[in-house]
């Protein structure tokens, strides 16, 4: 599964919905990092339409809700 399919997925909208990938990372450079070879020990992190999103060398892909920074909370104390 590609990163907008399972932003799309997660955020239960359709892929086309999605602000372009290319507007949150360079997607050569992503595809050239990982390669699909789970020898490597490689983890691209990046935000994607509200979503952290985890690329890992073996193209497994990981989505989760941002966390708002603590230092941009109203009240939160650091």
């Amino acid at each position: 599964m590609t990163v907008s399919e399972t932003v799309s997925e997660a955020r239960d909208e359709p892929v086309d919905a999605l602000p372009p990938l290319s507007d949150a990372i360079d997607t050569d450079g992503l595809d050239a990092i990982v390669t699909g070879d789970s020898s490597h020990d490689v983890t691209v992190a990046f935000s994607y339409a509200g979503m952290a999103v985890f690329v890992y060398a073996d193209s497994t892909v990981y989505v989760r809700p941002e966390r708002p920074r603590e230092d941009s909370v109203p009240g939160a104390h650091v």
